[in-house]
């Protein structure tokens, strides 16, 4: 039987403006992480981008919990290579309506920027939307 892949993958060669701006968070960058905003369960996306900021591919993480979701940094950093990624940058949604980080979501967070580093790719920021409002990791000072 073959095993399902978890990953939704939208791809394309759109431009996003300036995603290393962490303190303002880019409205093209938002714009593609907004559909997760409403979600009830907790939806990780990655945004993989070329040196000069081109979308490369785009995965949804899905978890079917309202409170969690399980972020396989193998993978994150797997297909980060197989796109040619030099950068990536990540959202994830808080069903809860709050939008402030977790103790979890800054752990997973630097495990994740650790494990790209180390393969000479750039973690851009973290996102995080819920309640109408999005918190940038990066511009907190947090990434």
């Amino acid at each position: 039987m073959a095993q399902l892949n978890p990953f939704r993958m939208i791809s394309g060669g759109e431009r996003l403006a300036a995603p290393h701006r962490a303190a303002m968070i880019d409205p093209e960058i938002t714009r593609l992480f907004l559909p997760i905003a409403r979600a009830t369960t907790e939806i990780a996306i990655f945004a993989y981008l070329d040196s000069a900021g081109r979308l490369l591919a785009l995965r949804h993480v899905p978890s079917g919990h309202a409170a969690e979701v399980e972020v396989p940094i193998r993978a994150i950093a797997g297909d980060a290579l197989a796109f040619g990624a030099d950068q990536v940058m990540m959202a994830h949604n808080h069903p809860s309506g709050k939008p402030e980080p977790t103790r979890d979501d800054l752990a997973t967070t630097r495990r994740i920027a650790t494990a790209l580093d180390a393969l000479g790719i750039r973690l851009v920021d973290h996102l995080v939307l819920a309640g109408g409002r999005i918190i940038s990791l990066r511009a907190r000072g947090l990434l």
